[in-house]
């Protein structure tokens, strides 16, 4: 079977804002017919380097996506640093391919999002999706890692349920004994992002609380060479 490979685009960079210490939000213009699913990624990478790829997960609402998408990446490692350096505005090499995944909430049912450190990023186009119910169970080491923090209100005005936690500003670490009770639904679906020990945890946390297998979903990065 012969693999179809997805086209490539070349976006111009519209804007770069800083989210936390060493981790920046970039925002690009979409390309005509663009759309994607909240949970999905894009692959990047530059024109002269094609072996090199990074997946970043689409954070920006989908209702934007006629006119440009969002990711935001943690600026550690010689790729980030020359994302970095792009100038919005000029071309500068950047290739994208996708969206890719079925790590996906389109709105139906109550999803309950799980996240650590940066693990919240694809959660923030679930936020951003405007329909179904949405509670986020978010922690970061400090208050100033928090990521999206200045969204918070207008996220909870619009009926997502933010609740987060500073693990090193004496708040207790989220058990998955605390998620359940946060969600307060016995139909919700938990989705689980971040580092590997906190995905591990949770998922084998909830299952012992009773929330069935199905009702678990959790992200794998890792390899995605077999996309193309």
């Amino acid at each position: 079977m012969v693999k179809t490979v997805p086209p490539e685009f070349r976006p111009l960079l519209l804007e770069v804002r800083d989210e936390a210490p060493g981790v920046r939000t970039f925002r690009f213009a979409a390309w005509p017919g663009f759309e994607f699913i909240p949970g999905q990624f894009l692959m990047f990478h530059f024109a002269d380097d094609p072996k090199t790829w990074r997946a970043y997960s689409v954070c920006s609402a989908p209702a934007a996506s006629k006119d440009y998408f969002e990711v935001t990446v943690g600026m550690v490692g010689a790729f980030s640093e020359r994302l970095g350096a792009l100038k919005p505005g000029l071309e500068g090499g950047l290739v994208v391919r996708g969206p890719f995944g079925k790590w996906t909430w389109n709105g139906d049912g109550h999803a309950v999002l799980i996240s650590g450190g940066s693990g919240i990023t694809p959660f923030r186009a679930m936020a951003l999706l405007g329909k179904g119910k949405v509670t986020i169970c978010y922690s970061a080491k400090t208050a100033d890692e928090l990521l999206y923090k200045n969204e918070y209100d207008d996220w909870k005005k619009a009926g997502v349920a933010v609740h987060t936690r500073t693990t090193r500003q004496n708040d207790p670490r989220w058990t998955p004994a605390d998620i359940v009770a946060a969600s307060n639904d016995s139909t919700a679906v938990f989705y689980i992002c971040g580092p590997k020990s906190l995905v591990e945890e949770m998922k084998a946390g909830l299952a012992a609380a009773g929330v069935a297998p199905e009702r678990i979903r959790t992200e794998k990065w890792g390899d995605y060479t077999d996309l193309f």
